[in-house]
């Protein structure tokens, strides 16, 4: 399951992305490691201090001759989940950004990443505004349906779940760039049952990207197209 989940967050990344395998250090990951690189362009992920209780935290992202360190970064140690990168366009400029995404909190069904925009050639981030606690405050969950800013969307039965059971932002949340724009899937679930996503799109606005819209998709993650 840990390595399904990786394979699926890998397949949403954008796909010109030029990310390339790093090795995986021997005895520990030490400061100075490399755990993401990408090529054209030249961008690298390095941790900043030795892995710890089964974190990296503090990591410092170099693109040309352009180095930043991002103190507060933090992300999962086991090599199987180290940062995806891309570098593509996802503030609707028409010139790059950076795009790093690093999983906190991994499991059984459960993947869940944050996203870190950096434009070029400064490597200044965009702050992104979390997409959970958004849309705990923009949709009502119901039981067979959910409201969301401006439409409700009625839910079928689904088998082996009680009558009644509410649905709920589930445990999957993930990043990938669509039309330009960076984009949250975020499950939902009623009970154990994958019921569908919400898709938050993002814009940028005065130097931040914030929600722009959200909608409902109940297609399985498996019959996504590629």
């Amino acid at each position: 399951m840990r390595r399904l989940c990786l394979l699926i967050a890998a397949s949403l990344l954008p796909a010109h992305a030029a990310q390339v395998p790093v090795p995986t250090p021997t005895g520990g990951i030490p400061a100075g490691a490399t755990v993401a690189r990408h090529e054209g362009p030249a961008v690298t992920v390095q941790t900043t201090a030795p892995a710890r209780a089964g974190w990296l935290t503090g990591l410092r992202v170099t693109a040309g001759g352009t180095s930043r360190t991002f103190p507060k970064w933090r992300t999962i140690s086991n090599p199987t989940f180290w940062p995806g990168l891309s570098v593509t366009d996802v503030t609707g400029d028409a010139r790059p950004e950076v795009l790093v995404t690093l999983m906190t909190d991994e499991g059984t069904g459960v993947a869940v990443f944050d996203a870190h925009v950096l434009s070029l050639p400064d490597l200044r981030e965009w702050p992104v505004t979390p997409p959970v606690p958004y849309l705990r405050q923009q949709v009502r969950f119901g039981a067979n349906s959910l409201t969301l800013p401006g439409r409700s969307v009625k839910l079928p039965p689904l088998p082996g779940v009680p009558p009644g059971e509410a649905t709920r932002i589930g445990d999957q949340v993930r990043w990938t760039v669509q039309g330009g724009q960076l984009t949250a899937l975020v499950e939902v679930q009623r009970a154990w049952a994958f019921t569908g996503r919400l898709v938050l799109t993002y814009r940028a606005q005065n130097g931040r990207l914030i929600p722009d819209r959200v909608r409902f998709d109940p297609t399985p993650l498996d019959e996504l197209p590629e």
